[in-house]
């Protein structure tokens, strides 16, 4: 999610997805923004994450604070960068997040507890992925396709070639080693039949502005085809 709008994370989360990513690194979201797009998604039973801004670990520990159920720190590319970034989400002895839960507390006994995963994304992060998952307190890792891409080829208009492939199944495998949960950014259904193929059951099919934008075009070309002749305005 990266539409500063309550209105169209209701739209989103009630189409029927699992989870939703509210994305403070790329998004056009505000934090000012991110308790009421929570209360949206969350309302709905929608599993909620948010996604902070590179290296401000700080961030990370206040969407905790806020309830997220995951937060998600990018653009880990070492194991120092990921144990620095987890220990602001754990509170001590094991890290120093400092105590303050507030709209977390209102979590429900039931609720699983809140989570953190981290991004792997570069071919720094890629070389040290073993050591990475091996980081105490870390539940999961997701997998940047996109910067991956980047780091590796040059480009990311080569998201679906080999080399990004099996860079994913490098990172999943290391994952299952360690006993993390993995997760992935698809944006296409070649990239998702290999999420799948790779083990990886938890899977960022598009984000927001982009089903805004297909649909939209979907309907035009659609409405211009047909209409065409006619001389009609859309």
């Amino acid at each position: 999610m990266t539409l500063d709008s309550v209105f169209a994370a209701e739209l989103m989360v009630r189409a029927g997805f699992d989870w939703a990513v509210i994305d403070l690194q790329h998004g056009a979201i505000g934090t000012g923004s991110v308790v009421p797009l929570l209360s949206a998604v969350q309302g709905a039973g929608v599993e909620a994450w948010v996604r902070t801004q590179a290296t401000n670990y700080a961030q990370a520990n206040w969407a905790l604070d806020m309830g997220a159920d995951v937060v998600v720190v990018p653009q880990i590319g070492s194991a120092a960068q990921a144990r620095e970034a987890v220990s602001y989400c754990r509170y001590a002895p094991k890290g120093h997040r400092s105590w303050g839960p507030v709209r977390a507390a209102l979590r429900p006994a039931s609720a699983p507890p809140q989570r953190v995963y981290l991004m792997i994304e570069d071919t720094n992060g890629l070389a040290e992925a073993d050591d990475i998952c091996a980081t105490a307190g870390l539940d999961g890792i997701l997998i940047g396709t996109a910067d991956l891409t980047l780091s590796l080829a040059g480009t990311a208009a080569d998201v679906l070639g080999g080399t990004t492939f099996d860079a994913v199944r490098r990172i999943a495998e290391a994952c299952t080693r360690h006993g993390l949960d993995v997760a992935a950014y698809g944006g296409s259904q070649e990239m998702v039949a290999s999420c799948a193929e790779n083990g990886i059951r938890t899977v960022a099919l598009a984000a927001d502005y982009e089903l805004l934008h297909e649909g939209a075009q979907a309907a035009l070309k659609l409405a211009r085809g047909t209409n065409a002749a006619q001389g009609a305005r859309f």
